[in-house]
């Protein structure tokens, strides 16, 4: 009875053969077993090499006697260009020098012709958790940096990584005498938000916020970032003149003009937003941050003394 087909990672696998009855038995295996895997095919190793340089496949299955460029030669080349390639060498059982040359350049995938149908796809099925394994490393380290770069509830890059985008920026400007700009933007009333319609909408709006200030700021260029609780950071790069920056910061005005929907509600909030410029307020990130903040806290001042304060209205 057949052994029931295993399911695998999709991969794509290149074989190479230059008999064609070990080749119509191999991929017969191959397709019955692992109808998932992609198959291209090659006849000698120098084929074999230039399909694998255009595929990029994650298996190589390879026989070692072949005209042109053996088997062997030909995985040697491919250990060169990915040390990590998993690579299955076919080979009769009275070639032992080779056996011993493919293990010390890193294969430690072989099968004895004649082939061993178990064994064959044994050592594919090998191949396929050793390639699983590092996909889910690679994702586990991608959240990692995910986690420490960028901020779980808006997804914006978080403090480090702006600061990181910044000190790149400030050294650029500088270079090429380019202005840059720096908005420090608070929410104003957002205590009240909280409060009266408790976190979950707040945590709503925030990610709002955070939606809305990336369309006003959709430049290639341009970064938005969350500093913390309801304070953002805008950086606008390659400016050639201030009043570029004061056209982004009307825009984002006006943009918050209208109502936010959220949950069953739609919420209109006031910002509070502070400006600074390179060269003009400060030469490192420091000063200009720092400036950029007690400037927002000027508006904000300025803002409650004019009785503008945070605006808050809920439609149920």
């Amino acid at each position: 009875m057949d052994t029931p087909t295993v399911e695998k990672p999709a991969a794509t696998l290149l074989y190479v053969e230059d008999d064609h009855l070990t080749q119509e038995l191999v991929i017969r295996i191959l397709r019955r077993r692992f109808p998932q895997i992609n198959i291209v095919m090659a006849g000698n190793g120098k084929d074999g090499f230039e399909l694998y340089t255009t595929h990029h496949p994650e298996i190589v299955v390879t026989d070692i006697r072949m005209p042109m460029v053996d088997g062997i030669k030909m995985a040697k080349k491919i250990k060169k260009l990915d040390k990590d390639a998993q690579i299955i060498v076919l080979t009769a059982s009275d070639e032992t020098n080779n056996i011993l040359e493919a293990i010390d350049i890193g294969i430690n995938n072989y099968v004895l012709k004649p082939i061993n149908v178990q064994k064959l796809i044994r050592a594919i099925e090998l191949c396929l958790d050793r390639i699983s394994i590092r996909e889910q490393l690679k994702q586990k380290e991608e959240y990692i940096s995910r986690m420490a770069y960028y901020d779980h509830l808006t997804g914006l890059p978080n403090r480090q990584l702006f600061n990181e985008f910044f000190h790149k920026a400030l050294a650029h400007a500088s270079r090429n005498k380019l202005l840059l700009a720096v908005f420090f933007i608070d929410l104003d009333g957002f205590k009240k938000i909280n409060d009266t319609l408790g976190h979950s909408t707040g945590d709503h709006l925030l990610k709002a916020v955070a939606e809305r200030l990336k369309e006003c700021c959709s430049r290639e260029q341009d970064t938005v970032a969350r500093w913390g609780g309801d304070e953002f950071i805008i950086l606008l790069t390659d400016l050639e003149v201030p009043q570029e920056a004061t056209r982004v910061a009307q825009k984002i005005n006006e943009a918050f003009l209208q109502p936010l929907a959220l949950l069953n509600h739609n919420l209109t909030i006031s910002i509070s937003i502070g400006i600074s410029l390179f060269p003009d307020n400060g030469m490192d990130a420091e000063t200009l941050i720092k400036h950029a903040d007690a400037a927002m806290y000027c508006a904000k001042n300025k803002s409650q003394q004019m009785g503008n304060k945070g605006r808050l209205n809920s439609l149920e």
